[in-house]
């Protein structure tokens, strides 16, 4: 099957969560990723791995990292001279290199946009920091629990009556990730068109700004600021989270005068759609804590399932609030493989996230699971650069790679 990247080369420095996410979905397109990671960084990736027992025996899965898969894994040591010498090598052979190191690590190393670019004209460099290369905090260390505070996304997220809260994951990481693998993809189709190169600054809070609906037009246009409403919607008075005899659903119930009436009818309340009280969605609006005392009423005697049969039929928006185990037996989850099964030459079979990359010509896939510490290294340092064995064993015993 032909890849919609398969002649992109990418060398990839990405650590944690946002780079290796971005390249993830370069490589679940065909490219060419070659993850680079210190010895040491290395063996402490495998560390972290999902913990289960297999056969009596307790082990670390490393392969369940699925935002290294379909990557070529090699070992480097860009604090020795000879392995500064061995990426400048791969940088010739490059379409990409993608780093998310603090800001001025890279220049520091020798290896920075304006250093490598004099190695390869055409280099497409790509980087993703907290705060982004300018600006008073670009010199800081920061994650995606900073990003969500700065941007305001904590602010909005909880109940009226509790603190600011979190994500329950690294939001601002992914956003960066996807926005990073966009503009690598546009950065290539300009290059296609003038030959120029050129560096691509992402952050995590811009990741995030951009993120936050019109919520920061409402401030700088009407003068409002949003703050905590819960699990209701800050536009929809029936939007939000309710409670069944067995969970949570989350309906939608009003996001029209037609779909109210729906919902209206269902619970047997056709009168709601004439009262003046609840006609309009300016009125609905007005009354949000009433309303959601009707919904809550309704769904608090029954399941989860029985709302949402009830419900999806008639054109409501509704559907279970899932836990993780839930989602993956979800059928719509399974209809979209968003789980698939690999062999690892390690673990056996493993069950990762799958790919969201549904082209119709050329579709994401995975090739292979999350490589093993310098699994790769005879293929890219010999195969690709052209150094024997006994190169590839003196840098090993040297700790270069």
């Amino acid at each position: 099957m032909d890849h919609a990247l398969s002649d992109v080369t990418v060398i990839d420095l990405g650590q944690v969560i946002a780079m290796p996410f971005c390249t993830m979905l370069l490589a679940d397109l065909g490219a060419r990723v070659i993850k680079i990671e210190s010895p040491e960084r290395g063996r402490e990736r495998v560390s972290l791995g999902v913990k289960r027992r297999r056969d009596g025996v307790e082990e670390r899965v490393p392969a369940a990292q699925y935002r290294d898969r379909n990557k070529l894994g090699v070992t480097l040591e860009l604090k020795t001279p000879a392995g500064l010498e061995l990426f400048r090598e791969l940088v010739r052979h490059a379409d990409v290199v993608t780093e998310n190191f603090s800001v001025g690590t890279m220049a520091r190393l020798g290896l920075g946009y304006e250093e490598l670019r004099r190695i390869n004209p055409g280099l497409i460099y790509a980087s993703i920091t907290a705060f982004g290369q300018t600006g008073p905090y670009a010199p800081q260390r920061g994650y995606d629990m900073l990003a969500q505070a700065i941007s305001g996304y904590m602010s909005i997220t909880g109940y009226p009556d509790g603190p600011p809260t979190r994500s329950g994951q690294s939001i601002s990481d992914y956003y960066a990730g996807m926005l990073c693998a966009f503009s690598i993809v546009s950065a290539l189709h300009y290059r296609q068109r003038t030959g120029k190169g050129q560096h691509i600054d992402l952050a995590l809070l811009d990741s995030l700004l951009v993120a936050l609906d019109n919520l920061g037009e409402r401030y700088t246009v009407g003068g409002e600021i949003l703050t905590r409403a819960g699990n209701v919607s800050f536009a929809g008075s029936a939007t939000g989270v309710y409670a069944t005899a067995d969970g949570h659903v989350a309906i939608a119930a009003a996001a029209s005068n037609a779909i109210w009436a729906r919902f209206c009818a269902v619970i047997g309340r056709d009168e709601l759609t004439r009262a003046t009280a609840f006609a309009t969605a300016a009125a609905r609006r007005d009354r949000r804590d009433e309303i959601a005392g009707i919904i809550q009423q309704w769904t608090g005697a029954r399941t989860k399932a029985e709302v949402v049969q009830a419900l999806t039929p008639a054109g409501v928006p509704a559907a279970p609030v899932n836990n993780v185990a839930e989602m993956v037996a979800d059928p719509q989850v399974r209809a979209r493989e968003m789980f698939v099964e690999r062999d690892h030459p390690v673990y056996g079979p493993l069950t990762t996230t799958g790919t969201p990359l549904k082209l119709s010509e050329t579709p994401g896939r995975i090739r292979r699971l999350a490589p093993m510490p310098g699994e790769h290294n005879a293929e890219v340092f010999g195969d690709l650069l052209g150094h024997s064995p006994t190169d590839l064993e003196r840098w090993r015993a040297e700790g270069v790679i």
